[in-house]
């Protein structure tokens, strides 16, 4: 090839990638919100957490250390009992309990003082900041007040009331995950097939654009429930982790998963006429739910960003998964989740049907 024609075919194969709008600009808006979202929940300063404080001493070297937290930047500092913040830590709703004991001013005198700090081990994200942040806090009073840094001491304990590991927690976690990619998949094989004029060749026949989508939704589904029982039973076997629910429940929450993922699929492929810009708009969609959607880590998204997550159909599929594998999996909790990969499923085949085209 003469360095004319390559060059010519740089050009050519640049415009035909200028002309295709939606691959280009689905990459950048990928690329931002990529930067926005893990640039916002990633950086400490915008993860607040709650944090409790008991001062059962009451002495000047105690009241300090209070006055050390409260004045720690985006942290929910509370001040109760004991008891009362045990019960909120077991709860969940603290990420640690700092009590300073009694006599804890005179332990300090005599050189060997022991502060007891609480934390949440079921949030692994949330308690690594909050471990940070009291490390850090005690360091700074103990170089400030303290003669000898050393002569206070922290004793961590970890409270768990559900027992939930890592594990539990990622394995419904990757089940959503299969479950979005391989049904979100049917949207590059629609297009894919409408490029290769398939579809216009099926256009002709007695089949209709329902009785294409059911069939094609039915081998998806059994692919999906393939891959369940695969990553359930490696769970199950390596590693242990337990369904508590019943098997009823999470076969219909993978049912209306599979729904959900593949409306969304199927409306995407009627909207869109190429494979490159549907490969583009996937991944647009599909890799800011894997994080937004909960399914490696728990996460306690901005007060701006909370109604992005909750309108995601991962949110509420891996809620409901986690229900089922690590919780009780009761209907009461069940129901608002399935109500909302309902919604996403009924609309989304609604929108397919509709905008559905041969060719």
């Amino acid at each position: 090839m003469s360095p004319s024609s390559f060059l010519r075919l740089i050009v050519s194969q640049a415009t035909i990638l200028r002309r295709n709008t939606i691959f280009w600009l689905a990459s950048l808006i990928a690329a931002v919100v990529s930067m926005a979202v893990f640039g916002w929940l990633f950086n400490p300063d915008t993860r607040p957490f709650d944090l409790a404080v008991v001062d059962q001493d009451g002495s000047e070297a105690s009241q300090a250390l209070v006055s050390a937290f409260d004045s720690v930047d985006n942290v929910n500092v509370s001040h109760g009992s004991r008891e009362d913040e045990l019960a909120s830590l077991d709860e969940g709703d603290l990420a640690a309990l700092v009590v300073i004991p009694a006599a804890f001013g005179d332990d300090l005198a005599a050189g060997d003082a022991a502060i007891p700090v609480y934390y949440d081990d079921s949030d692994p994200v949330r308690t690594g900041y909050a471990s940070n942040t009291v490390d850090a806090v005690i360091d700074a009073y103990s170089d400030e007040f303290l003669a000898r840094p050393d002569a206070l001491r922290v004793e961590e304990q970890s409270v768990s009331t559900e027992g939930v590991s890592y594990i539990d927690f990622l394995t419904p976690g990757m089940v959503g995950l299969t479950v979005m990619w391989v049904n979100l998949g049917v949207a590059f094989l629609l297009v894919t097939w409408r490029e290769q004029g398939i579809l216009r060749r099926l256009g002709v026949t007695p089949l209709r654009p329902g009785g294409l989508i059911l069939t094609q939704a039915l081998s998806f589904a059994l692919i999906s429930v393939t891959q369940v029982i695969i990553i359930l039973s490696m769970g199950r076997f390596i590693f242990d982790v337990q369904i508590n629910g019943s098997l009823l429940w999470l076969a219909v929450t993978v049912g209306l998963g599979v729904a959900a993922m593949l409306a969304l699929g199927y409306l995407i492929a009627s909207l869109l006429r190429s494979a490159t810009s549907v490969n583009a708009v996937v991944n647009m969609v599909t890799f800011p739910m894997i994080f937004l959607g909960g399914s490696y880590f728990p996460l306690e998204p901005p007060a701006a960003l909370n109604p992005l997550v909750q309108a995601i159909p991962l949110t509420h599929l891996n809620e409901a998964l986690r229900e089922v594998v690590n919780g009780s999996g009761d209907l009461a909790d069940l129901w608002p989740q399935w109500a909302a990969l309902s919604v996403w499923a009924i609309a989304g085949f609604l929108l397919s049907f509709r905008l559905f085209r041969w060719q």
